[in-house]
């Protein structure tokens, strides 16, 4: 199937570069660019495309996250991809709560790019590995906490191995990486991912990852099969 794809960046020279990164990728089209929030939400409702890669820190009157949480509001929104670099944690968590898939560092886009993007059309969560433990971090808090407590009443239906699933995803893992290790096919990774999203009120498998993280479960006895 072909993806097609909107690209958001406010340095033509960096849109460009990913345009090449691409072009030996026959099954993704680039349909359309944009440098602002705003031109990229008109070129959603343009193009209508499958996957959005997001620059997050877009400069102007509108940053990629709120134009991510903008654009994922959409009638039959695309998925988002958010690109991001080292030092911007606060930008992740925005990204994560306003709808993002995933999160691509910008250092990994000439190796992953394209994986990411086939990821994030078919609803894998996809995190660089390198962005994965900052993120899961930012979230963790005390077990006293409240958003703790209300991370366990979120999880708290979850099976054993939903959970493991959810903590193999927070852990930078893909589909494929977890179904070799747990001896089981990837549409049972993925299916198993959407009951837990399913249970947990979660919007995307990134998301359920930071609840499971945050829930602290590992201070608690291990929860029922």
């Amino acid at each position: 199937m072909q993806i097609t794809l909107v690209m958001v960046d406010d340095e033509t020279l960096v849109l460009d570069s990913l345009e090449r990164i691409l072009s030996k990728d026959e099954d993704i089209t680039v349909v359309g660019t944009a440098c602002t929030g705003s031109e990229a939400i008109q070129a959603v409702r343009t193009h209508r495309p499958h996957v959005v890669l997001m620059d997050l820190l877009l400069k102007g009157e509108m940053d990629g996250v709120e134009a991510t949480g903008r654009i994922r509001s959409m009638l039959n929104p695309p998925a988002v991809l958010a690109v991001t670099s080292f030092d911007t944690d606060v930008y992740m968590r925005g990204a994560l709560d306003a709808g993002a898939t995933g999160f691509l560092l910008k250092n990994d886009a000439t190796s992953s790019l394209a994986t990411a993007i086939r990821m994030a059309h078919a609803g894998d969560p996809m995190i660089s590995p390198a962005l994965t433990s900052r993120l899961i971090s930012s979230y963790v808090t005390a077990r006293t906490d409240p958003l703790c407590r209300a991370a366990r009443t979120q999880v708290k239906d979850l099976s054993a191995r939903e959970i493991e699933v959810a903590q193999l995803v927070g852990a930078g893992k893909t589909y494929d990486d977890i179904a070799r290790q747990l001896f089981i096919s990837a549409s049972t990774v993925k299916s198993t991912i959407g009951r837990a999203m399913s249970k947990a009120g979660a919007d995307s498998g990134a998301q359920l990852a930071v609840l499971v993280a945050q829930a602290r479960l590992d201070l608690l006895d291990s929860p029922s099969p």
